[in-house]
């Protein structure tokens, strides 16, 4: 995204957002809308705009670590049983969100696995209101998940299904944050867990693995490179083997 490189008019950014077939309903050249989906524009001048994430120091961002279970792999054939997260500024907890969602399915495997039943869900909040007020605690924060390709679009996906438009925050796996500061046989969470000590609250349960993901994201900004100094930074560093540059991590 340029906008993670530079500032741009707003003209610019407007048009660029118009041809986004996901926002062909939004007003692009509303910045107020655009934070509400999750993209953090601030005014550099009086005609331009960058992501607040390119200026703002990584110890001072906020960071959304994000877990959800669901009834089914794809967004298509399936839904969000439960979301959890655990909202951080720079390295303390502000916040937390925890919900069980209402459906009609959940597969055996999936109870096996997670240990939610329809019993559990039968009196949840419906998908639509979860998901209203899960969008208004992660505002225009970081989201950050433990492979967060899936979560990412997961959420995002069901968010357009239910007439919120898509998310448009910045995204960070910790997985990838991992691979490059703590050494390890494996990046599993299951596997991070063990080998860095974090407590077992409820292996398959969205706040439990939200929390342990956000204990190792917590451990991995530990061992930054000097170089890493806002948030955009952070997140360029944690993507695999970025092309322009490379930012190797302090050796412990």
């Amino acid at each position: 995204m340029q906008l993670a490189k530079e500032s741009l008019s707003l003209c610019e950014v407007a048009f660029r957002l118009c041809t986004i077939e996901a926002l062909e309903m939004c007003d692009a050249g509303d910045l107020d809308q655009l934070r509400l989906l999750g993209l953090p524009l601030i005014h550099t001048s009086e005609t331009h705009v960058t992501l607040s994430t390119r200026l703002t120091p990584y110890e001072a961002q906020r960071y959304c670590v994000v877990d959800i279970e669901c009834n089914a792999s794809d967004p298509a054939k399936g839904q969000v049983i439960e979301v959890g997260a655990v909202m951080l500024e720079g390295q303390v907890e502000v916040g937390r969100f925890e919900s069980l969602v209402h459906t009609k399915e959940i597969p055996p495997a999936i109870e096996t696995l997670t240990g939610i039943s329809l019993e559990d869900v039968s009196d949840a909040p419906s998908l639509g209101s979860v998901l209203e007020a899960f969008r208004l605690f992660l505002g225009d924060a970081v989201f950050v998940a433990h492979n967060v390709g899936f979560d990412y679009y997961f959420l995002s996906t069901s968010f357009e299904q239910q007439g919120f438009g898509p998310m448009l925050n910045r995204k960070l796996c910790t997985i990838d944050l991992a691979q490059k500061t703590i050494e390890s046989e494996r990046y599993g969470l299951d596997f991070l867990k063990g080998m860095l000590g974090i407590k077992e609250e409820g292996r398959h349960r969205a706040l439990a693995d939200a929390k342990s993901a956000a204990e190792i994201f917590l451990t991995s900004l530990e061992q930054l490179p000097p170089e890493v100094c806002t948030a955009e930074d952070l997140i360029y560093f944690s993507k695999p083997n970025p092309k322009k540059r490379k930012i190797k991590p302090k050796k412990t």
